[in-house]
């Protein structure tokens, strides 16, 4: 009845006014009775859980997005994200791990990555991933009713059934498995069958996804198949779409036209083809002549997933499921800026790939959508968020507890995850995660940055990087000689966000805070060691899973373990 919390009940539902104008307006007792119905109507209609459109985009750097640049610029073209960011809320400090797989596994699981992979996995080994017996998000969504479906890189696990996609809760998935594979053959690669190009890393729910394979870019294969299945979809029902594109991870494939598109770029390099190798995974294998541009192809490739993004947003406001939809999207670390690899850019953070500096953690983040309160479009947040905490903030969203019983009853850890919706919805003004434990040698606490061991790359790229003059490591840079940090670092990436000055020497009162803190944390690492019997038989001469893909599943990649 406080007039004041009436008007800002009323200023925070967008929604509000429209449900009541539709309601005749009697005076009195009735007035109040009618009013009150209208304020149960509308919040009943509020907790209606949102589409959920998630794009976790692999290798993306920081300066390689419109958002992040202070003014356009023609080599970076990102207009249908950049046009999100502008109506969403752009998450300045969204942390991630380092390289991927920790960071995949970690948004599936709900756990910091110290709870539940810090490894490289490769999809060949039963300790890849996820633990068995942890339960994904997603299964924790369709116990709300959710109809759940990923497209793209995997890499959370592929040992068992239940480490796929399907095994974590998503009822269709057209998926690889591995970090990488071809963008236009899908040849497996980075496993243990690599050696074998015959062999697909591709998969359809439950089997090789042969209906497809092989029939064009791979980027538009997910394209078509989001699409579909939003074409398809019941609107009443709550879509969870878990999109996560090979863009813009190594090879640098690419289609010619696109690649044209970029033609007007100059100064770049070529290094590249180093890992985008002609003979095995050319740019484009219709043109084999195409000159290696990496910084031209790094800047293709996330201009189509840019398209494909943007695509799909329509398709969802085709559907009228705009207004009920959240939008969520993240790179999986920071760009790589080993020319070899690939031709990312964090300018003007510090490092990438690999790094314990914010060029390797903090990536591109924003939230969107019609489901974002009116009053929190077209802002920004400073607070402190990992990517795990998306778990209990689906969770909270879709109504569901977000506790793993199931990971309890067999004594793994509990999930990490914090639910950040009271902060994105502007409820709460500050964010409630404040530390994020990286690594036994990194904790982000506060403001502050603790590294405790050496860390690479260290170096900081431009505006235009790479380019004819750049080299994977600037020679110039004494702490590359030693590797940065190997004494200790402390930064302040508040108030030094480029990570400038190390306080390591200057502030051993914060770093023995924050070492004793570490110290603890380190007390209660769990990594996924899981041994689980192959069903191969004895004697083979190969990995299991390269047996199996050759015996069970007409040359594609998938589980090979616990087969019924």
């Amino acid at each position: 009845t406080d007039p004041t919390h009436a008007k800002k009940f009323l200023d925070s539902n967008q929604n509000f006014n429209k449900s009541l104008s539709s309601c005749k307006m009697p005076q009195g007792n009735a007035f109040v009775a009618l009013a009150v119905v209208c304020v149960v109507a509308h919040a009943a209609a509020a907790t209606k859980p949102p589409h959920i459109f998630f794009v976790l985009v692999d290798d993306l750097g920081w300066a390689d997005v419109g958002f992040h640049r202070d003014s356009p610029d023609p080599e970076v073209v990102t207009p249908n994200i950049d046009s999100l960011v502008k109506d969403g809320i752009h998450l300045k400090r969204h942390y991630v791990h380092k390289f991927c797989t920790p960071t995949r596994t970690s948004v599936q699981s709900g756990r910091l990555p110290v709870h539940v992979n810090l490894g490289l996995g490769n999809p060949c080994s039963t300790n890849t991933g996820i633990a068995q017996n942890m339960t994904g998000f997603a299964e924790h969504l369709k116990t709300a009713g959710y109809s759940t479906h990923q497209a793209g890189k995997w890499d959370a696990g592929m040992a068992t059934p239940s480490h796929t996609p399907h095994g974590r809760g998503y009822d269709t998935s057209l998926n690889y498995f591995s970090h990488k594979n071809d963008f236009w053959s899908q040849a497996n690669m980075q496993t243990c069958c690599e050696s074998n190009q015959e062999i697909i890393d591709f998969w359809r729910t439950d089997r090789g996804a042969s209906d497809v394979n092989n029939t064009g870019y791979e980027e538009f294969l997910f394209q078509e198949e989001m699409l579909n299945i939003i074409d398809k979809h019941d609107p009443a029902t709550p879509l969870l779409m878990f999109y996560t594109p090979h863009v813009a991870h190594c090879p640098l494939q690419v289609p010619e036209g696109v690649y044209r598109t970029f033609d007007f770029m100059t100064d770049d390099e070529g290094h590249c083809a180093q890992q985008t190798v002609k003979d095995l995974h050319p740019i484009d294998p219709h043109n084999l002549s195409l000159p290696y541009k990496c910084r031209q192809q790094v800047h293709s490739m996330v201009y189509i997933m840019d398209k494909v993004v943007g695509s799909v947003v329509a398709a969802l406001k085709a559907k009228d499921m705009w207004d009920d939809t959240l939008v969520v999207f993240s790179s999986d670390n920071g760009g790589p800026v080993d020319l070899a690899e690939n031709a990312a850019n964090n300018w003007p953070l510090r490092g990438g790939k690999y790094s314990f500096l914010e060029g390797g953690l903090r990536v591109s983040a924003f939230v969107s959508g019609g489901f974002i309160p009116q009053a929190q479009r077209g802002t920004s947040l400073e607070g402190m968020m990992h990517i795990a905490d998306w778990y209990s903030t689906f969770c909270h969203l879709a109504g569901v507890d977000p506790t793993d019983h199931k990971a309890a009853a067999s004594g793994l850890p509990a999930i990490d995850s914090i639910n950040m919706w009271p902060y994105i919805s502007g409820d709460v003004s500050t964010s409630p995660r404040s530390d994020v434990f990286v690594d036994p040698t990194c904790l982000i606490n506060g403001s502050y940055k603790l590294i405790t061991s050496a860390t690479a790359p260290s170096f900081w790229q431009g505006p235009r990087y790479p380019n004819s003059s750049s080299m994977d490591l600037n020679p110039n840079e004494e702490e590359n000689k030693g590797g940065l940090c190997s004494g200790g670092c402390l930064f302040n990436v508040e108030d030094d966000l480029t990570e400038q000055t190390n306080l390591y020497a200057e502030k051993p009162e914060v770093v023995a805070e924050l070492q004793k803190k570490l110290t603890d944390l380190k007390k209660g690492i769990w990594q996924n060691n899981e041994k689980i019997a192959d069903n191969c038989p004895a004697g083979i001469k190969k990995p299991c899973a390269c047996y199996m893909a050759e015996t069970r599943y007409n040359g594609f990649m998938g589980p090979f373990a616990d087969l019924s």
